[in-house]
């Protein structure tokens, strides 16, 4: 895999850390001041390798930024403001590549939810705040429903689509997705609770407690 398209597949050359705890307002001062050029670089290099947008789409420059700011941006209390998702695929044309991208994108997208909900449940039974037995049933359920929240989930909103011809008629096509973290989260807990609820109602109130949003 070539260096650029590592840099797009967004293990940026920027360490995320650098921007931990700022305010949207620096946070995008930031990176228009330190990443700018970079994703000028980036573009050109990638415009070097064949690949290009659809008309009508933003300047890929603009596309590699907006891609920085999902990843990097963060809330007050410091968590993550969107989950994002993202894929490349290849197919006999571009309509089929771009689908194929995008289904696998919210995929991984569903996945960073699943993984947040999960998290917030381990550092709930490391605070002690519930029951163990419960919190296990919890945890267990939630990675047995992924395929539920993955359907529930709304407002994802595309942020990356570049593609590139490739030999043989064959299509190239990268894209990203995001979603608000806190409306995925939300919108995970209510795709749970009523299969937790179900099983026992204690489990569905510790669920709300859990994804207070």
């Amino acid at each position: 895999m070539k260096v650029m398209l590592v840099c797009l597949a967004l293990l940026m050359t920027i360490p995320t850390c650098t921007y931990a705890q700022r305010s949207d307002k620096e946070l995008k001062k930031d990176l228009k001041s330190g990443a700018v050029r970079d994703n000028k670089k980036t573009a050109k290099e990638l415009k070097k390798e064949g690949w290009t947008i659809m008309p009508g789409k933003l300047p890929m420059e603009r596309q590699i930024q907006d891609a920085q700011y999902a990843e990097l941006d963060e809330t007050a209390e410091g968590e993550k403001r969107f989950f994002v998702g993202s894929h490349t695929a290849i197919g006999g044309n571009y309509t089929a590549a771009k689908q194929m991208a995008d289904d696998r994108a919210r995929l991984e997208l569903a996945a960073a939810v699943n993984a947040m909900v999960a998290q917030k449940i381990e550092q709930q039974i490391a605070n002690k705040d519930f029951g163990d037995g419960d919190l296990q049933v919890i945890d267990e359920f939630v990675s047995a429903n992924k395929s539920v929240v993955a359907a529930q989930l709304s407002g994802i909103t595309p942020v990356l689509e570049i593609y590139r011809p490739l030999p043989k008629g064959q299509v190239e096509v990268r894209t990203m997705v995001k979603v608000d973290a806190q409306k995925a989260l939300k919108a995970a807990r209510e795709a749970l609770r009523p299969g937790l609820a179900a099983k026992a109602e204690n489990l569905a109130r510790s669920l709300d407690l859990i994804l207070p949003y």
